[in-house]
């Protein structure tokens, strides 16, 4: 039985829980309506869809060059876009969403960059919700 998207985006909210996987044949439907059911809820969205495929280090921080709001600098390494993260504007009370679609491609041609990059986004949403009681969260498909 799949998830419907309140049981989606109920997941998302659940403090304790920085990446919420969902399964691959989660039916495209909710995954496209997933970003107005989380603005809906007050929290923001960063989509990594789109563009080239992610495949390794670079190409992911060139996708997340191209959807970071501004006053973020490009961020040149996984370091620099913890820092990014950490200092995106607070659009809303409830935090921010990472959605990313297909992360396979990135876990493996570059299974470390994926390591580091989950560590990056949990980092980022354990200082949200200690400093701001806000969540910083990664939803994937997977």
């Amino acid at each position: 039985m799949s998830l419907t998207l309140d049981q989606i985006v109920a997941r998302l909210e659940d403090p304790d829980v920085p990446v919420v996987w969902l399964d691959p044949i989660t039916p495209e439907e909710l995954w496209n309506g997933l970003p107005a059911a989380l603005a809906a809820r007050g929290m923001a969205v960063l989509s990594l869809e789109g563009g080239q495929a992610i495949v390794d280090h670079d190409s992911l921080l060139a996708r997340f060059s191209e959807v970071l709001p501004e006053p973020c600098v490009v961020p040149g390494n996984l370091t620099q876009l913890r820092d990014c993260l950490l200092q995106l504007p607070h659009l809303t009370s409830r935090g921010w969403v990472v959605m990313f679609h297909d992360p396979e491609l990135l876990r493996q041609n570059d299974e470390a960059t994926f390591e580091d990059f989950l560590e990056v986004l949990e980092a980022v949403h354990e200082s949200e919700r200690a400093g701001h009681a806000r969540v910083f969260k990664l939803v994937v498909r997977d």
